[in-house]
């Protein structure tokens, strides 16, 4: 080996560490959250749940794990299930081993280049009007323009839904707007304003009509179903499926926004309750009433074969967290693909279930053998795989 390669290694190594070090810190901070803490004293587990705990994870993972993540599970879902996967090992370790190099996620979480994987897939996906990638902006033909074309344009094009494309997470920066004669008709925000707050990378997009069985549920927000898949070893998983409803006057769906969220079987059947970060329980809409038990959402179903599909164009990536939601004709429409901080709370919460079910001691034997390779090492070992 050279001393370019060893000096390469070294420096790859120690980043990862600090990253991954990073990472378990801050899934650990969230605790300190007194929201958080509130739901935790809610419950405490008994001895028994606790001996289960560690003998699973003794066994499978090498070592014992905080309850934490068990613990707050069992308040909110009600259910104890010793496979319960804690965020400690998901977004530090699993969701970074099995996407990594990490600059695979850059590329694939730029929102203006969904449609080239979408087109692929054969899966709809939303219709860009006017675009800035990397400060250059481009038409829905992909012709660019100058900025003061783009301000003409944008400033007449109507109703309209803008977001930035890169870097962004739970909705922030998203809005729906109606732009006429250079300003929003609704709260006058001129559209210059709104393409220096969005920043080098946005885009302008059309309306989307939602099926009627998701815009009943809230027609202010598109809805989406959040479905989460995952590659282990030749084949493409699926982790429970859920949805997530805005509320209020809200554009935007998001948990962390102020939405709420839901578990939502295959075949598209909403759960009794649905849930928003802090555990505030609804069993129906209290916007528009609508009551969640045995709702179905149609085209649910075909929503999972899609994200199957649009995982099978990005083959380097190991798990990825899509949104999407069902357009007026019943067929799925992918909104994005989130490949970092996917959390694998919000499946378990809303489904009451283990997210990985009865590969979880599968997958803790991996985590346990990447963790023991050097990081430079693990690049060899992706979806599962190991000596």
């Amino acid at each position: 080996m050279s001393l370019k390669t060893i000096v390469k290694n070294a420096i790859y190594d120690a980043t990862e560490d600090l990253l991954v070090g990073r990472a378990h810190k801050a899934e650990i901070a969230k605790f300190r959250d007194p929201k958080r803490t509130a739901i935790l004293e809610q419950v405490e587990l008994a001895d028994g749940q606790k001996r289960a705990i560690d003998d699973f994870y003794v066994e499978n993972y090498g070592k014992k794990i905080p309850y934490t993540w068990h613990r707050h599970n069992l308040a909110i879902s009600g259910n104890f299930d010793v496979r319960f996967f804690p965020e400690l090992l998901f977004i530090p370790e699993f969701e970074r081993y099995m996407n990594q190099p990490s600059e695979y996620a850059t590329v694939f979480e730029d929102k203006n280049l969904l449609y080239l994987f979408a087109d692929k897939a054969g899966v709809r996906t939303t219709r860009s009007l006017l675009t800035r990638t990397a400060g250059i902006y481009r038409d829905a033909n992909m012709k660019e323009l100058t900025e003061r074309e783009a301000l003409d344009f944008a400033g007449s094009v109507g109703k309209c839904f803008a977001k930035p494309t890169v870097g962004t997470c739970s909705g922030q920066g998203c809005g729906a707007y109606d732009f006429d004669d250079g300003a929003d008709r609704g709260t006058g925000l001129e559209i210059k304003t709104l393409f220096d707050a969005l920043g080098t990378d946005f885009s302008i997009q059309e309306p989307i009509t939602c099926h009627r069985s998701i815009s009943a549920l809230h027609p202010e927000s598109v809805n989406t179903l959040r479905v989460m898949t995952y590659r282990w070893r030749d084949e493409l998983r699926v982790l429970p499926m859920l949805m997530r409803i805005g509320c209020g006057k809200s554009a935007v769906d998001n948990a962390h926004a102020g939405g709420v969220f839901i578990g939502v079987s295959d075949q598209g059947l909403l759960a009794p309750s649905a849930l928003t970060e802090f555990n505030e329980r609804f069993t129906k809409h209290l916007d528009t009433g609508v009551v969640f038990d045995g709702y179905r959402i149609f085209g649910a179903e075909k929503v999972i074969g899609a994200a199957k599909r649009m995982h099978a164009t990005m083959p380097q990536v190991g798990i990825v967290s899509w949104d999407f939601t069902v357009d007026e004709d019943g067929d799925p429409l992918v909104i994005e693909a989130n490949i970092r901080g996917g959390s694998i709370w919000l499946p378990q919460m809303a489904n009451g279930v283990s997210g990985f079910g009865d590969a979880t001691a599968d997958i803790l034997r991996w985590l346990r053998f990447m963790n023991a390779k050097k990081p430079h090492e693990r690049l060899n070992y992706k979806f599962g795989y190991h000596d």
